[in-house]
């Protein structure tokens, strides 16, 4: 997947945890998952950083 899926999925994850409608198991499973999405959205961003840095020539 790419950035922009990666943000949609962890935006609809936060959306659905902010009703507060959700039993614990389900909480702790979404939970879970947008831990994971933000270790790899911020590899998305750690690469992109150098990527930027190598063009700028730093």
């Amino acid at each position: 997947m790419d950035f922009e899926t990666e943000m949609k999925k962890l935006s609809d994850i936060a959306a659905k945890m902010e009703t507060g409608d959700l039993p614990l198991e389900e909480s702790m499973k979404l939970y879970t998952e947008a831990v994971e999405l933000t270790k790899k959205l911020k590899e998305y961003i750690d690469e992109a950083k150098l990527k930027v840095e190598a063009l700028e020539g730093k």
